[in-house]
């Protein structure tokens, strides 16, 4: 989950669920294009073996001024999908690096990059979940999901807001 502040990593077994959790200083608002792959390998070097590992990117990672740009998926869709993942070329033959879509909606215009991460994993653990989620933040979303699918969402900027006042 690499995000524009930090950079969250979790390795991850087929059979051992999460082995580890790393976590980087190095988010998307202090790297160039040429600087995330680097600060991704510093991170995860030790978890890394011969083969290509499969490394799977969300959140703005995939931004215009990230390491590549991933397309959004309109809503409502399932979120991510691994079939819509952009596929980003490494320099290091030990990753295989792919970058999950965001979610985009027409009306109200709104956005989300790494979230609907956070939701397929929720509906993953709670597939018949009928509601609305609440995905508390800087930038606050709350979800609408029906039938596996992100119906709608709207962003409110609760935590960014408050940060702000209170300085």
């Amino acid at each position: 989950d690499w995000g524009t502040s930090n950079l969250r990593v979790w390795a991850m077994g087929a059979d051992d669920g999460v082995i580890a959790e790393l976590n980087s200083e190095k988010g998307m608002g202090s790297l160039r294009p040429d600087e995330f792959e680097p600060a991704l390998i510093e991170l995860i070097s030790s978890h890394l073996a011969d083969g290509p590992m499969k490394v799977l990117c969300c959140g703005m990672v995939g931004a215009k001024q990230g390491w590549s740009e991933a397309t959004y998926a309109n809503a409502p869709c399932e979120p991510g999908k691994l079939s819509t993942a952009t596929n980003v070329e490494a320099k290091d033959p030990r990753i295989s690096v792919s970058i999950l879509p965001g979610v985009m909606q027409s009306s109200p215009a709104d956005v989300m990059r790494g979230e609907e991460t956070q939701i397929s994993g929720f509906l993953a653990e709670n597939p018949n979940f009928f509601g609305t989620l609440c995905l508390p933040g800087t930038h606050t979303k709350w979800v609408q999901i029906s039938a596996g699918e992100i119906v709608s969402f709207r962003t409110f900027m609760s935590g960014e807001l408050f940060a702000l006042l209170s300085e």
